[in-house]
């Protein structure tokens, strides 16, 4: 038994930059366990499963990592959209805007393709953030950050733990070379009041980078992450989008911000931001990028 798929790379208009998604778009008699099992040998950052649904423009999206299932991600989202549009299920000059349901609930998604260039998706979601600024010590976060103390932006931003659907310890850098230096240690983090808060993920970012088309750039890093990984921001930016609107220099509207990741030699992806900040409201994120595919395969399964 053979099964349909493709790999595409999201957040980025090249191929071999961005992150790597895989998307099953035809998987309605999919189990769980398949489903993993696939996830794990692909051994991507996220493999998505795609069903159809009544509505003609609705798709329920089951996403997993080689870890097991996410509730949410937003790169799947993209990678999605690019193979739905090659496998013929979505025309972007009738269909730019469909809905693509994740455990979390069902999410917006517009579609725009233009002559000559790659596909831009853009997915909108509400955010009702919980912020708590009681956080390790800056000596600890150094500490297990492999950075020093004075490396902390202390004046600018502040470091805080954000919570929407999943919590992330985000820590603001005075530069994107102490970001991308950065090494985290068990040993320290463990000694440290950090295992104590919920938030087993955390977000470095900087004002300063090195890329005239950004203004922040980003990593991830935590107990779960390997010391050469750098994985997709993608499910960090409903946290991240909050965190900003809680700046004291931030007022009611609409504000716009790019983001990147990675470097042009290590799969570096770029995220466009649109966040509508209003008093006692939820925030409304409209995150976009764009998406190129990569490769149309088959995955092959023999029966005993």
């Amino acid at each position: 038994m053979s099964y349909h798929y493709y790999t595409a790379d999201v957040f980025t208009n090249e191929v071999f930059q961005g992150a790597q998604i895989a998307v099953f778009p035809e998987a309605e008699n999919f189990d769980k366990s398949l489903m993993a099992r696939i996830a794990r040998e692909l051994n991507l950052s996220e493999t998505v499963f795609v069903s159809k649904t009544d509505n003609a423009n609705n798709f329920r999206l089951k996403v997993y990592s080689p870890k097991g299932e996410i509730d949410f991600a937003g790169h799947p989202i993209l990678a999605t959209a690019k193979a739905l549009v090659r496998s013929g299920q979505i025309d972007p000059a009738y269909d730019s805007a469909v809905c693509f349901e994740q455990n979390t609930g069902a999410v917006a998604v517009n579609i725009r393709q233009q002559e000559a260039q790659p596909l831009f998706v853009q997915f909108e979601i509400s955010v009702q953030a919980i912020v708590d600024r009681y956080t390790p010590t800056a000596a600890e976060l150094a500490h297990f950050l492999g950075i020093e103390a004075r490396e902390i932006d202390t004046h600018r931003f502040q470091t805080r733990l954000v919570s929407v659907d999943r919590p992330y310890l985000i820590v603001p850098l005075l530069s994107q070379e102490a970001v991308r230096r950065a090494r985290f240690s068990m040993e320290a983090w463990s000694q440290s009041s950090a295992p104590g808060m919920a938030a087993q993920e955390i977000f470095l970012f900087s004002g300063r980078t090195s890329e005239r088309d950004t203004d922040f750039h980003g990593r991830l890093l935590g107990p779960n992450i390997g010391a050469n990984e750098d994985p997709p921001i993608g499910s960090v930016m409903p946290s991240f989008g909050a965190y900003l609107g809680e700046h004291e220099d931030v007022r009611e509207g609409t504000y716009t911000f790019t983001i990147d990741r990675g470097t042009r030699d290590g799969r570096r992806s770029v995220l466009s931001i649109e966040a509508d900040y209003h008093p006692n409201k939820p925030v409304k994120l409209r995150v976009g990028g764009e998406v190129v595919l990569v490769a149309e395969c088959q995955l092959l399964l023999e029966t005993p």
